[in-house]
């Protein structure tokens, strides 16, 4: 029995000083002096604050990381929301109330001030882990919940900057497809405004109310379908309402084992082959001529981009010590100094900083046949991004995928020989290209980049596996922060290999391979061209598919390249 009183009263003092722990990160990052935490909820005097969204509302046992997370994203929203300007754009309903107000705190989140990485820490952990545990709790087993879970993770991910929890990567992987074409363009213009709740709001709003408006009217009955990625939509919401619990939802990866493993039939036929190989050399002249004539239509900033690249990616570091300093640390080399020249004041020293940049930059370009029409664009952003990584010492690769064949090719033909075995896995000669080696300079390989001008290099693409190997040069060039930088205009895509194995077959290895490299280290960043592949990479950027490059784009990507601190 004494040994019961005393574990309480052990837990009840541990419980107090989380309490004022809690409360007083409230108070210092909200900036409201009268916030209090009493039994783990907070009150602002006698008045108890409600949380603006669920993952927020923690029970005693969650984990600590948990409930410094849930009171440091309080903090937050304290601090970036005007409550009445929430409220007054807040939609009617329950649906589209719940998920303005899922969006504004999924705001305010990405908004911790630089100098607090332990309050950035504990939101984001406070919001995997919700994210996660709703989908164990069965909230998306049922097709309404999914729809807002999925909604709610895309939201939170493009934010952030965060990639999706593996756990429920795979789970809503079916809707999120779905909802990207229509949403993912929406959720890119509302991150772009998450600096300004009174822009933000109103589009927040219009948002919460069309994903509302996919669970149609108070009856159940779904949105009559004009799209394609709204009948795949109506098809998951068919059914819905206070009915459908419990039923299984289609598409859950937990029901499609088939594609939970990845299979390559034959890799006989694969190849890496430098591109510079490829191309006669007459050619590589002339398709180099191209790229600086267009690179001069662009009239990129080089100075400009030196500058700003330099800032993006360096990080302060010890170099060496300055001497002869007016304060700092006595010098011990100038003591005879003092008694030579008594008047004499600068006999001290500083450790001397530098900003050095350790990093690799590895391009990755889809050179799917739908990516030749941007050859324009994305052969002179990279050509000049190389260019001025190389000035500033950052060591670089340049790489590309194709397939060796349309239609499968030699592998396809391979497995027909082979009586056609049901579930293959990829079914085409794999192409992978090296258009500039890490130990090249920009100016050794600049007629290698430009053989992206090769029109018949441009056939299929095997995202998945690209990603894992242009990881994994990256992770070998031995750099503190590997950046992978995917230049793409859409899905994986690979005629023979789609039509012999399951629907998501190249997408969800796309997925999988992209969570591989994050796990391992490297930085992931998709460019993509004129679509929103968030649904495939945590940290995407859209750029327009316009027929040339210009500056604003480039300093866009540099902007999206930054360390984050």
């Amino acid at each position: 029995m004494a040994g019961d009183a005393l574990a309480d009263r052990a837990a009840a003092r541990a419980a107090h000083r989380l309490d004022l722990v809690r409360g007083t990160t409230v108070r210092a990052i909200g900036r409201d002096p009268e916030v209090r935490f009493r039994a783990g909820e907070p009150y602002r005097g006698g008045t108890r604050l409600t949380m603006l969204a669920p993952h927020l509302r923690t029970g005693a046992e969650e984990d600590r990381h948990c409930l410094r997370g849930a009171a440091d994203a309080l903090a937050l929203r304290l601090r970036y929301t005007d409550p009445a300007l929430h409220t007054g754009h807040r939609p009617d309903g329950d649906v589209g109330g719940l998920l303005f107000d899922q969006l504004e705190q999924f705001r305010v989140e990405s908004l911790v001030p630089q100098g607090f990485p332990g309050a950035a820490a504990n939101v984001r952990h406070r919001a995997e882990h919700w994210l996660v545990a709703a989908d164990a709790a069965g909230l998306t087993q049922t097709n309404s919940g999914l729809l807002l879970h999925t909604v709610a993770v895309m939201a939170w991910s493009r934010f952030t900057g965060f990639p999706v929890p593996a756990p429920i990567e795979e789970i809503i992987e079916p809707v999120r497809a779905a909802l990207a074409p229509r949403f993912g363009p929406r959720l890119a213009r509302l991150s772009g405004l998450r600096g300004e709740q009174a822009r933000f709001a109103p589009a927040a709003a219009e948002f919460a109310l069309a994903v509302a408006d996919l669970l149609g009217s108070p009856s159940g009955r779904a949105r009559r379908a004009e799209s394609a990625g709204q009948r795949a939509l109506a098809d998951l919401l068919r059914g819905s309402g206070p009915d459908d619990a419990g039923v299984p939802v289609a598409g859950d990866p937990r029901h499609r084992s088939e594609v939970d493993d990845y299979r390559i039939f034959t890799t006989d036929h694969d190849r890496e082959r430098d591109a510079v190989r490829l191309v006669r050399p007459a050619q590589r002249k002339e398709f180099r001529q191209r790229l600086d004539d267009l690179g001069r239509h662009a009239r990129l900033n080089r100075a400009k981009l030196l500058r700003d690249l330099a800032a993006a990616l360096a990080i302060p570091a010890a170099d060496g010590w300055e001497h002869g300093l007016e304060d700092g640390h006595l010098d011990g080399r100038r003591l005879a100094t003092l008694v030579t020249s008594p008047g004499e004041t600068r006999v001290f020293r500083a450790e001397a900083t530098t900003r050095k940049a350790d990093v690799s930059v590895t391009f990755l370009l889809d050179c799917s046949g739908s990516m030749k029409q941007h050859v324009p664009l994305t052969g002179v952003l990279v050509d000049a991004l190389t260019r001025v990584l190389d000035e500033l010492g950052v060591t670089t690769e340049v790489l590309g995928f194709s397939t060796d064949g349309w239609n499968g090719g030699r592998a396809r033909r391979d497995w027909a020989r082979a009586g056609r075995p049901a579930g293959p896995g990829r079914l085409n000669d794999r192409l992978h290209l090296v258009f500039k080696d890490a130990d090249d300079s920009w100016r050794r390989a600049r007629q290698g980049l430009a053989c992206l001008f090769k029109a018949d290099l441009f056939r299929e693409g095997i995202g998945g596996e690209a990603v894992r190997w242009a990881a994994g040069r990256s992770r070998a060039l031995g750099a503190r922060r590997g950046l992978l930088v995917v230049f793409t205009d859409g899905s994986p895509a690979d005629s023979a290999t789609a039509a012999a194995n399951p629907d998501g077959f190249l997408e969800t290895d796309l997925l999988r391979a992209v969570h591989e490299a994050e796990s391992a280290g490297t930085e992931v960043h998709a460019m993509s061209l004129g679509v929103d592949l968030g649904h495939f990479f945590g940290r995407s950027l859209v750029l327009p598919a316009q027929e040339r490059a210009d500056q604003s784009m480039a300093d866009e990507i540099v902007a999206a390249l930054r360390v984050r601190r």
